[in-house]
């Protein structure tokens, strides 16, 4: 038995057979899975670990910054904050915002509601992007701070004053001062601080009574035009009294050429009148220059004075369809889809409005005309009228050669004289259609002229 034991491991040692190619591939896909799954094993580890000791820095960085808040000697002082920090190989955002909360559960930025200024809220959130994944991810802690002695007590009462930008964003910087009008209202010992990163300002410990508020910066004004806009306010014991402001850096805008003219500019009326319109909001100049407020999504601007008795000038106006003219879409704009009104820069703009366009040509010794609304109500043909009536005048002129001028949008009446006002006694001069305008029809009937912005099929 010994013997064939022996024998056996002797030929088992003298024989010259391998594995087959296919059988190292099979061992070595096996072990390749296998090898595979431990790197990802440790992959995945590394990977949490990298996770955690991140998340753990985040929160020691949140509750740094909630210990910095709670220390904060004047809680008014607290706003809103982002600034970054690098733990290691990691940067971090740190963003802070804050909220007054009012005794009666009212929660916002400045604290305007009814109560008492009871809590500022904090909350700190400290976001991160990590290297092993493209989401990015946040730790987030909330803290309530209570003033270090009551703002408002059941004698006294407090102004809370908030100053938002066109955006709806805060207006920082805003100088804010409160004067005594009646009521048993008295001055305040000092002043209240301008607005702070939340566009804020408290005048705490103010004898109840009415008081007048007023706002003041360097080159804002609000929607009504004012640079130093007030409001009227009165304060009741234990109670808050508060006013928000929209207030914004003006507006200024630059009047050009009329923004539908291919070529040479026409000549304009002596005094041409250019509507501004947002919304239900009209404010119309007769100057190449103006300041409006910075309305974030902009002005649309008209030829003429319009008002809602005075539609022709403004071509959305004109409505109804007539031998296949219809409102064009692109009637504020250019040829090329350039907008009527442009913002050049953060505070500058240039517009330029839609005009009717035409030759006329004067004869004798006539050098002015006039162009006088024809229609003050609405006309069956899809005028829109304009009343009261209007009229422009162009001098200059002469009855050797026409001259290309423009008109905003409406059905008007051409005469020509020598003298400048002169209505009466007046000479029909020569009217010309001018192909040099888009988005305008020009119908002519003697000296009457109509300009309208229908074009055939929406063209």
């Amino acid at each position: 038995m010994l013997l064939r034991i022996v024998d056996r491991l002797r030929t088992a040692r003298e024989n010259q057979d391998g594995f087959t190619i296919i059988e190292v591939m099979v061992a070595m896909t096996v072990f390749a899975i296998i090898a595979a799954g431990f790197a990802a094993g440790i992959a995945s580890t590394l990977y949490l670990t990298q996770d955690n000791r991140s998340r753990e820095a985040a929160l020691n960085l949140a509750n740094q910054a909630l210990d910095a808040a709670r220390s904060t000697k004047d809680v008014f002082t607290l706003d809103d904050d982002t600034s970054t920090q690098t733990v290691g190989n990691q940067a971090y955002s740190i963003r802070r915002t804050t909220n007054w909360i009012n005794s009666d559960g009212t929660d916002n930025s400045c604290g305007a509601g009814s109560g008492v200024l009871a809590y500022k809220r904090v909350s700190i959130s400290v976001s991160w992007t990590s290297g092993t994944s493209p989401r990015q991810k946040s730790v987030d802690l909330d803290t309530l701070i209570s003033p270090a002695s009551a703002v408002s007590s059941a004698s006294a009462s407090t102004i809370v004053v908030g100053v938002q930008t066109a955006n709806g964003g805060p207006n920082e910087g805003v100088t804010v001062t409160i004067a005594p009008v009646s009521g048993g209202a008295a001055s305040l010992a000092a002043q209240p601080a301008p607005t702070d990163g939340n566009g804020c300002s408290y005048a705490l410990g103010v004898k109840p009574g009415t008081y007048k508020i007023t706002i003041n910066k360097s080159g804002n004004i609000d929607t009504a035009y004012q640079t130093s806009p007030s409001y009227v306010i009165t304060t009741s014991q234990g109670g808050i009294g508060n006013k928000s402001f929209l207030y914004d850096q003006a507006l200024s805008v630059n009047i050009g050429s009329p923004v539908n003219i291919v070529g040479a500019a026409p000549q304009l009326p002596t005094s041409i009148a250019t509507s501004f319109r947002h919304d239900d909001t009209v404010r119309t100049v007769s100057t190449t220059s103006t300041t409006l407020f910075p309305y974030t999504d902009g002005w649309t601007t008209v030829a003429g004075a319009y008002t809602s008795t005075c539609t022709n000038v403004d071509p959305t106006a004109w409505t109804t369809p007539l031998n296949g003219l219809v409102v064009a879409p692109d009637v504020f704009s250019d040829k090329n889809g350039q907008p009527g009104f442009l913002a050049t820069g953060d505070t500058t703009a240039t517009a330029r409005a839609p005009m009717g366009l035409f030759d006329v040509k004067t004869s004798g010794l006539d050098t002015i005309v006039s162009a006088t609304v024809k229609n003050t109500t609405a006309d069956p043909g899809g005028d829109p009228g304009c009343a009261p009536s209007t009229t422009y005048w162009f001098t200059g002129l002469n009855s050797k050669t026409a001259t290309t001028v423009a008109l905003p949008y409406g059905t008007w009446a051409l005469r020509s004289t020598t003298v400048l006002g002169a209505l009466t006694g007046t000479n029909t001069p020569t009217v010309a259609a001018s192909p040099r305008a888009s988005n305008v029809n020009v119908a002519l009937t003697g000296n009457v002229v109509t300009l309208d912005p229908r074009t055939v099929g929406g063209s």
